[in-house]
């Protein structure tokens, strides 16, 4: 019997050729594994995790603004807002017809909305929760409600122009809301999704979120009582004169703090895009004028600091007509000599005329500027305005007469205020403050640094102006309506007429209102500044905004625990010669 046949020769090759082969492969594939693994494992993660997770940023809670004493002026709440996928929208005609009147909006306008390419749009932001049901009723396709923060301001008009308003969007467009969007924004959460099938983004599909990141709070120096009480009183005083409008600042004598900014015409911020943009305007920041003789005691302040006069002086008033360079300043009455004290109770042009030509431009300039006149005084609002005190050069004789009793020149109510107060805290200028502190969600807060400030006048200057200001408020001051039983006050009251842009010149019948001054006079706590644009009433400083002042004060001292003291009569006499009377 014959053996096996031997294999063919090529077989052997084919074998060895296959196992080769198969060899080879498996290295190839275990080279591949170790690539996909090993070398580019993390990146194929990446990229997988990229392909079926979605990256979105959530924003954080906007920040809250709260007031000295933690009273909130400004939250955040969840509200719906209604939504749309398109491409899940079955019939986009249907439901714009269904939408629209649930939504109070035109079909058209839904319709094109849902008609769009895009994978998401909204529909209608921040409704009520009844809307929000009644489009959840309808469970249509590729509709849907979410939560957003919406801002709510507890308060109303109160303090409206200071903290002003955020948008839909929830960034800050005006005011403490604008200032410090960054902070009260705060950085947006990156939150992971799950994507579709599609590879869209699928709504409350996050995983391993957190707790929603917080904004930073902003705490200012504002007291909601007092601001409420300035806002009652300015409104009070603004319709009864018949005026256009009118603005109040409060400020804190010891700190320099804002305690109050109110403005007339004002506005609901909870209603903010309804609102015309003149009731929005912070015309106490914005807005410049004319400080008439409210200047006066500070010209008589920067005279006796560099002694130009002695607080016991006398001016010749010039029998009520004073020529200077061709032109005639004149007195409502005829004086022949006052003092420095009777030139600010009677409020007389050409006494403070002559001291200011007395003092020269150049120091008038100075002066002007040492109280951040024509200067911004850097608080935290936006729009403020520098004002206008123009270079001494540029100054005629009868400008610097004019500028003296407050006629070329041009400030803020938030200035003046300011201003007075480097009387009443006895010569010591610092710029406003409006925020105490920045509340971050780690719980550290952040305090401003204070402004540089600078003393501009000595303590004795100031307390002899303040005493001269007592008298103003006397019985027979122009300031008696700013008196308030049981405190010594210092003030001045101020009338301007108002430059008219049509005609040039001056009008006569659209004037300016003001008073402005402090209490207790012998140990001021809070300055107060009324300014009252185009009264029809009466036009007078002394008839309409003095007693908006009284009222303010009044108020103040109450809320602010300050005892009334017995009232003391101004140790500063009121000098006053007459004129003499000439026969016919």
């Amino acid at each position: 019997m014959a053996g096996p046949r031997p294999l063919p020769r090529w077989f052997g090759l084919r074998v060895r050729l296959f196992l080769g082969l198969l060899a080879a492969g498996l290295l190839a594939a275990g080279m591949r594994l170790v690539d996909l693994q090993v070398v580019r494992g993390s990146e194929l993660n990446r990229l997988s995790r990229e392909e079926h997770l979605a990256d979105l940023r959530v924003p954080a809670r906007r920040g809250h603004i709260y007031d000295r004493h933690n009273k909130p002026l400004a939250i955040s709440v969840d509200v719906p807002s209604i939504y749309a996928n398109p491409s899940v929208v079955k019939d986009a005609r249907t439901a714009a017809h269904a939408l629209a009147p649930v939504l109070a909006l035109e079909v058209e306008s839904v319709y094109q909305r849902l008609a769009s390419d895009k994978l998401f749009v909204w529909l209608k932001r921040q409704v009520t929760p009844d809307v929000a049901e009644a489009v959840q009723a309808l469970a249509l396709a590729g509709i849907g409600t979410t939560k957003e923060s919406r801002r709510f301001y507890p308060s109303r008009e109160v303090a409206a122009h200071v903290v002003g308003f955020a948008g839909v969007d929830g960034h800050g467009l005006d005011g403490i809301e604008r200032e410090f969007d960054n902070a009260l924004y705060g950085e947006p959460q990156v939150v992971m999704t799950v994507r579709d099938g599609r590879g869209r983004a699928v709504l409350g599909s996050a995983v391993d979120r957190e707790a929603r990141a917080l904004g930073a709070d902003v705490i200012l120096t504002i007291d909601a009582q007092i601001e409420h009480a300035a806002r009652d009183a300015l409104r009070r005083g603004v319709v009864a004169a018949g005026a256009k409008a009118g603005s109040v600042v409060v400020l804190h004598v010891p700190t320099g703090e804002v305690l109050a900014l109110a403005n007339m015409p004002d506005f609901n911020p909870n209603q903010a895009a309804a609102v015309a943009a003149d009731a929005r305007r912070n015309r106490a920041v914005t807005d410049m004028f004319e400080p008439g003789s409210t200047l006066k005691p500070l010209v008589i302040a920067a005279a006796i600091e560099a002694r130009a006069l002695s607080p016991d002086g006398s001016v010749f008033c010039e029998n009520g007509a004073f020529d200077v360079g061709g032109h005639t300043i004149r007195d409502g009455k005829p004086y022949a000599w006052m003092g420095l004290t009777a030139i600010l109770a009677h409020s007389s042009n050409i006494g403070a005329a002559k001291v200011g030509l007395e003092l020269g431009a150049p120091r008038l300039h100075a002066a002007l500027k040492s109280y951040g006149l024509g200067e911004r005084s850097g608080i935290a609002l936006p729009g403020e305005t520098a004002g206008i005190v123009r270079e001494p050069k540029a100054w005629s004789k009868m400008e610097l007469a004019t500028i003296s009793f407050g006629h070329g020149v041009a400030v803020s109510a938030l200035q003046l205020a300011n201003a007075y107060r480097v009387l009443a805290a006895g010569g010591r200028y610092d710029p406003p403050a409006l925020v105490r502190g920045i509340s971050f969600a780690d719980g550290h807060i952040e305090t401003p640094a204070p402004p540089a400030g600078a003393r501009v006048l000595s303590k004795a200057t100031a307390e002899h102006v303040s005493r001269m200001l007592e008298s103003v408020v006397s019985a027979e001051g122009t300031g008696s309506l700013a008196a308030v039983p049981g405190f010594r006050v210092a003030g001045k009251t101020g009338t301007a007429e108002k430059v008219d842009l049509v005609a040039g010149g001056y009008s006569r019948d659209r004037t300016m209102a003001m008073f402005a001054g402090y209490l207790p006079a012998q140990a001021p706590v809070v300055v107060i500044t009324v300014v009252v644009d185009e009264p029809r009433a009466a036009h007078l400083g002394g008839a309409v905004a003095a007693p908006i002042f009284a009222e303010i004060a009044e108020a103040s001292m109450r809320l602010l625990g300050v005892v009334p003291s017995a009232p003391v009569v101004p140790s500063a006499p009121v000098t006053v010669s007459p004129a003499p009377v000439t026969s016919p």
